[in-house]
């Protein structure tokens, strides 16, 4: 049956009355308001993730003495700019206030994450802007992300790390254990992210990574943390012995995953303070070692063992006018304590500063010395006279 216009008008005239008094619950009042769809019919807004944000960056007021990229934590999330801005004032002023450039960034998540810290590496050392070590602070997943780049990216001086998940097994383990909901939604992050098999895991999980790891590495955490266990520092420390380790008091200032005391946060600034102007000298003794013209003087004991090390700072001391100039007739040992990596140009810089140690070269120069090295948190490296 064809229905007539004027049918159809009125048939959709009662319709829109019978929706009226359905949404309405005063008549007079729905007469006067506007006629509404129900909300269920409007479509949901689509989410909107804000981009990655710019880096921010801050310069001292003298030459800058290196540079230091600050990655935020947030479970792998990226895009957190508040986090960011954070991260200018803790560290970010500590590390200006001792000469160092800052530059804090924002990434994206997930494991396209690291080539945002890769890409800040890599415009900073273009830059050239300092003439020192270009190093990387990360917090939680950023100090994740600092060790990783570390690895892919070798003429990254150093890395300071706190809450760093360093073993992914390790954090399985103990997020089933745990009825903590915080480790099972981080363990969920990592699978999610970087893989749940060991293989698919390896090239993410900075234990794995730590032989290749050549960076000065310091780890801090605090005392109380229950989200990234202190066993996560130690196991990094026994797979790369020069790596230092920091436990920080625990108290009434929350601070990353845990707390810290007034202590606990001057023993903070105190080990990132020292550990970065460490990070500077190491820096100028291994470009004063590569000006010399002998060749790998910056390479690690692990890279060039024990006899490519003694190869390179006997080269060095041959080189060296003031070491040449002294007698070493009498000279019977010399000891050098050094934090963080093992290398020729390290112990030569440090031998160089003292008497005793340039009667050291002197006899290395001649083959008259013999070395021994102790490697640790506190390497202790000792050259005595073979006759």
């Amino acid at each position: 049956m064809i229905c007539r216009p004027a049918r159809i008008l009125r048939l959709v005239f009662i319709a829109l009355l019978g929706l009226a008094g359905l949404f309405g619950s005063h008549p007079a009042q729905a007469a006067a308001a506007p006629l509404r769809l129900p909300s269920l019919l409007k479509p949901k807004p689509v989410p909107v993730i804000a981009p990655v944000a710019e880096p921010i960056s801050a310069d001292p007021a003298g030459p800058a003495r290196g540079t230091m990229i600050l990655v935020h934590a947030g479970g792998w999330a990226g895009h957190d700019a508040h986090a960011q801005r954070l991260l200018m004032d803790r560290p970010g002023n500590l590390l200006l206030a001792r000469g160092w450039r800052v530059v804090s960034i924002d990434y994206e998540e997930g494991a396209a994450g690291l080539q945002d810290v890769l890409n800040a590496a890599g415009n900073e050392l273009a830059r050239k802007s300092t003439g020192g070590p270009v190093c990387i602070y990360g917090e939680s997943s950023g100090a994740h992300l600092a060790l990783v780049a570390a690895q892919r990216l070798r003429a990254i001086d150093c890395v300071i790390g706190l809450g760093t998940p360093t073993d992914f097994p390790l954090y399985e383990a103990e997020a089933t254990a745990s009825l903590d909901e915080r480790l099972k939604l981080v363990l969920s992050q990592i699978k999610r992210f970087f893989g749940s098999t060991l293989d698919t895991l390896a090239q993410w999980n900075p234990l794995s990574l730590a032989p290749a790891i050549h960076s000065d590495v310091l780890l801090v955490h605090e005392a109380d943390d229950e989200v990234v266990s202190g066993e996560h520092d130690a196991r990094f420390r026994a797979a790369r012995p020069t790596t230092q380790t920091v436990a920080l008091e625990s108290g009434a200032e929350k601070f990353v995953h845990g707390t810290v005391s007034d202590a606990g946060r001057a023993e903070y600034e105190a080990s990132i303070g020292a550990f970065a102007d460490r990070a500077v000298a190491a820096h100028r003794a291994e470009r004063s070692g590569a000006r010399t013209g002998c060749s790998g003087t910056a390479r690690s004991l692990d890279e060039v063992g024990l006899a490519g090390l003694v190869s390179r700072l006997r080269c060095l001391a041959r080189k060296d006018a003031a070491a040449r100039a002294a007698h070493s007739r009498t000279w019977r040992r010399s000891d050098v304590k050094l934090r963080g990596e093992v290398n020729a140009a390290r112990i030569w810089h440090s031998l160089r500063a003292t008497r005793s140690g340039r009667r050291a070269l002197a006899a290395a120069a001649k083959r008259r010395a013999k070395v021994t090295v102790r490697a640790g948190d506190r390497s202790r490296v000792v050259l005595r006279a073979t006759r």
